[in-house]
């Protein structure tokens, strides 16, 4: 996944009319144009999807668009970041299920949640990550996914349960080998359930008990 940069800034117009009155329903206006953009985007494609198909499909009138977002790059980058906050909230959630202490479970929780998501969501992926057009190198130290990890990986090594040489560097390459493995799994069309197991084994391997 590509690391999203912030969205231009836009408080030049301080206020912004036609937009919802109150912090919630701008949010709200704010989600359901990114719903909009993604749907048209996994249909679509970036590319051919145009500011005028987004505000149509959610919709408002185009003008609308632009009391929430500089240009279509800016939603991109928007959506982007929502995606992997969604994966780091939606792994949080399974990783606070767990015992506490239970360091090898939360790593397993971080797993199968990761794994789950990705496989039910990897069309948008594909489409906001992976458009040739749009693609661009990233920072996967800076997404929220793989700063949930790090930050596992580096409480388990304060607890004492874990040793490693660098949380950071040890999180993207657990990230890049799970993504790594799934697209696999997808591209072959095997059985997706199976892989969890399989990546719990392999990133043991990864951290030495302490």
């Amino acid at each position: 996944m590509v690391a999203a940069k912030p969205i231009p800034n836009t408080s030049t117009r301080s206020r912004l009319v036609g937009a919802p009155p109150g912090r919630r329903q701008r949010d709200q206006r704010q989600n359901e144009l990114l719903d909009a953009a993604a749907a048209l985007f996994v249909e679509k494609g970036v590319v051919a999807t145009s500011i005028d198909d987004i505000a149509e499909r959610a919709g408002v009138a185009k003008g609308t668009f632009y009391h929430y977002f500089q240009d279509r790059t800016a939603m991109l980058e928007a959506l982007r970041k929502r995606y992997s906050q969604h994966f780091a909230d939606a792994a949080q959630a399974a990783m606070e299920e767990c015992r506490s202490g239970d360091w090898h479970g939360l790593l397993d929780a971080w797993i199968h949640t990761v794994l789950r998501q990705y496989v039910a969501t990897y069309a948008l992926h594909d489409a906001i990550f992976h458009d040739p057009l749009v693609s661009q190198r990233c920072v996967m130290s800076e997404e929220a996914i793989v700063q949930s990890l790090v930050g596992l990986l580096d409480g388990g090594m304060q607890a004492g349960v874990w040793d490693m040489e660098d949380p950071v560097a040890t999180a993207v390459c657990m990230f890049h080998g799970l993504h790594g493995v799934v697209d696999e799994t997808i591209a072959t069309c095997a059985d997706t359930t199976a892989v969890a197991p399989k990546l719990s084994r392999l990133f043991a391997n990864m951290i030495r008990p302490s």
